[in-house]
């Protein structure tokens, strides 16, 4: 048992360089090169947080939009004032007369 621990130590201080050349490798292959890299792990993570954010935007955009739809549903003159606003539907005895503001330079 002995004998082989120390033919392997022997092997190992002669081929130091190899050792060294094929850790280096290795470690090169898995941080840039893999496609479980580190790099790639971290544009993932970045690219997992950028959607859990719009995730977030887009429940908040349809809890608006549900409220919005209770409140046209449940009144006659909310539908109403949101037709004339929105899609400047008009009554057919009615003018419409659209102001805005102009922008200075």
């Amino acid at each position: 048992m002995k004998n082989i621990f120390s033919a392997s130590w022997r092997f190992i201080k002669k081929h130091v360089t190899l050792m060294r050349i094929l850790v280096v490798s290795f470690l090169f292959i898995m941080i840039f090169v893999d496609e479980n890299s580190f790099v790639q792990s971290f544009l993932y993570d970045q690219q997992i947080h950028g959607l859990k954010k719009e995730i977030q935007h887009y429940q908040g955009v349809i809890e608006e939009s549900k409220t919005k739809l209770n409140e046209l549903q449940s009144n006659e003159k909310n539908l109403e004032k949101f037709a004339r606003e929105q899609y400047l539907m008009k009554k057919d005895n009615e003018d419409i007369y659209i102001i805005t503001e102009e922008e200075q330079k």
